[in-house]
């Protein structure tokens, strides 16, 4: 899970631990893989985004849902 393979050049490249993405410098985030070949960096963000993003609308809807429960409840 340390290489960063890049499809620009057919390189794998040990992955620079210092920057959670990699500098376009190195490869370009559409050609760039990690890992393994098939995890894509934009999918990886867009998924990752998509996760956190259902994660936080679903928890104000609890908070909401609850507020509104309590004062209707009173």
């Amino acid at each position: 899970l340390q290489c960063l393979w890049c499809y620009t050049n057919n390189t794998c490249i040990d992955y620079p631990v210092r920057s959670l993405l990699p500098p376009s410098s190195l490869c370009s985030l559409s050609k760039a893989r990690w890992g393994v070949c098939w995890i894509n960096f934009e999918a990886l963000i867009i998924a990752i985004a998509v996760v956190v993003g259902l994660i936080v609308v679903s928890v104000a809807v609890c908070c909401c849902y609850c507020c509104y429960c309590r004062r209707r409840s009173r």
